[in-house]
C-alpha cells in the first residue's frame, strides 16, 4: 500500500471533522501532502499519522477498504 493512502487512512482515524475531510481530499488527490503540512492546525495529526506509519503495525485490508470507499466518492 503507497504511503499517502496509508497516511490518509491514519489521518481519517481523527475524532476530528476537518481532519477527516483533509483525508478524504487526499486520497482523492485533490491536495498532496505537502500543501497539508503548510497547514499550522493540520502538521501535529500529519506528524502523529507518519509516526505511527513508521510503527508499520496498519492492517492493510483496512486501508485497502478506506480507500475502495472513498476514492471515488468524496
Amino acid at each position: 500500500m503507497d504511503r499517502i493512502s496509508c497516511l490518509a487512512y491514519l489521518l481519517y482515524q481523527a475524532e476530528n471533522r476537518e481532519i477527516q475531510n483533509a483525508a478524504l481530499q487526499l486520497v482523492s488527490g485533490e491536495i498532496s501532502i505537502k500543501e497539508l503540512k503548510n497547514i499550522p492546525q493540520y502538521l501535529p495529526f500529519i506528524k502523529e499519522a507518519e509516526k505511527e506509519l513508521k510503527k508499520n503495525t496498519l492492517n492493510t485490508n483496512e486501508v485497502y477498504d478506506f480507500v475502495e470507499s472513498f476514492l471515488y466518492t468524496y
